[in-house]
């Protein structure tokens, strides 16, 4: 009668559980304030002092109910224990008194499946069955009818085949909810790490930048600074030379200029975000050509644009990093992008016929972007590898997991 109050949160709203537990419980009193009601006007006019001793015991019985469960959200064990004990204590002794309520006793039977454990509940409803046999046949063993035993016991075994099937229900509804509520603590948790990520790649941006401008404009305006009061004690002495230190200023002056430029294009240049990632690695590659007189490459797939924007936004970050060093540092006039899909990896390469990559470039001051790079490839369980070609150029070969196989990837949706 009480199976309600197994059924877990997840597949019921609280306010429709509470809504039905409420109705389950409201038939419960009025079944034994029926109990009560019956056994005084059946003997209406003829009342004796069983009468009123069974139909005190009945209402005891009530009361019981609504102090111990039917006012309660929660009932310890201890709390159920001394309920049932005592209700069906009650329940015995109104039969003894007149057998006249025994059908009261299958609201105990039906009570207990919903809430004892399934062991105590079948131990339970096995001790009503005998005892409600009993209260059929006088209390006397010796006159137990045949068809007494096999209706009940086949009552018994059919109500536990329900029971257990409905349990098994209930308990695989139970872990669903619950597995279903552990993937959505797991994706909150990666949603909250992944914004953490973004916030410390930003922080490590800022890092970079403000060094970067501090190794190169800095150091270049401080040498323009000095040679600028050299240039103006010169002019006295030797015109001639004062100017050519002018043009090597102004050759000094563009370069640093170009290397503003150069940091405040990374500065400016935006994540990913929703556009696809081949158009945008293509659109990158065209932008570092035509800036930097290269010839660039890129050979991305479509599939690539159905990975996860985790993924995406890695091989973006990697490919943006790895062309800015191409064209700041690499002096070379060639640089190719692939990016594989195999079943089971992804591999993403760039390739430049460059002057290389010093020997442990990434521990070298200034070069934070290749850490940066490392970071990320590594933060989502794959391999970064830094390496010179023999014929030279640099190697830059980031290696990920690929969940699925290219073919099987949905493509986000935009």
């Amino acid at each position: 009668m009480s199976f309600a109050s197994q059924l877990p949160a997840p597949e019921i709203l609280p306010t429709s559980a509470q809504h039905l537990r409420l109705y389950v419980r409201f038939w419960d009193v009025l079944s034994l304030l029926f109990a009560t009601v019956y056994v005084l006007a059946e003997n209406w006019g003829a009342l004796m002092w069983r009468h009123w001793a069974v139909a005190g015991l009945t209402a005891a019985q009530g009361v019981l109910y609504v102090v111990a469960i039917a006012g309660r959200s929660s009932v310890s064990n201890r709390r159920l224990a001394l309920y049932f004990v005592s209700g069906i204590g009650m329940w015995v002794a109104a039969g003894l008194i007149q057998p006249l309520v025994w059908w009261l006793g299958m609201t105990y039977f039906g009570q207990m499946f919903g809430l004892l454990p399934a062991r105590a509940a079948i131990i339970g409803s096995f001790i009503v069955s005998v005892l409600a046999v009993l209260y059929l046949s006088g209390w006397d063993v010796a006159r137990i009818m045949p068809g007494l035993l096999i209706g009940f016991g086949f009552q018994w075994l059919g109500v536990m085949a329900v029971y257990l099937f409905l349990s098994s229900i209930i308990r695989t509804s139970q872990e669903r909810g619950g597995l279903v509520a552990r993937l959505e603590a797991a994706q909150r948790e990666l949603q909250a790490a992944r914004e953490k990520d973004v916030e410390l790649a930003a922080l490590r941006e800022r890092e970079r930048l403000a060094r970067e401008l501090h190794d190169s404009l800095g150091h270049a305006l401080s040498t323009i600074a000095v040679q600028l009061e050299a240039i103006q004690r010169l002019y006295r002495l030797d015109p001639e030379r004062g100017a050519k230190q002018v043009e090597e200023l102004k050759t000094l002056t563009r370069t640093s200029l170009a290397d503003l430029r150069r940091s405040l294009d990374g500065l400016r240049a935006p994540g990913l975000g929703e556009r696809r990632l081949s158009e945008a690695l293509q659109t990158l590659s065209v932008e570092v050509g035509r800036r930097a007189a290269l010839e660039v490459v890129c050979r991305v797939p479509p599939e690539a644009d159905a990975l996860s924007p985790a993924v995406q936004e890695t091989l973006w970050r990697v490919a943006q990093e790895s062309l800015t060093n191409i064209e700041k540092h690499a002096r070379a006039r060639r640089v190719e992008l692939h990016l594989d899909l195999q079943p089971n990896v992804m591999v993403f390469v760039i390739q430049d016929d460059g002057v290389g990559i010093p020997p442990k470039a990434e521990l070298q001051r200034g070069h934070y972007g290749l850490r940066g790079m490392r970071e990320r490839v590594e933060g989502l369980g794959g391999v970064l590898t830094l390496a010179s070609d023999a014929d030279g150029g640099a190697l830059i070969r980031a290696v990920l997991p690929l969940v699925g196989s290219p073919g099987q990837l949905s493509r986000p949706t935009t």
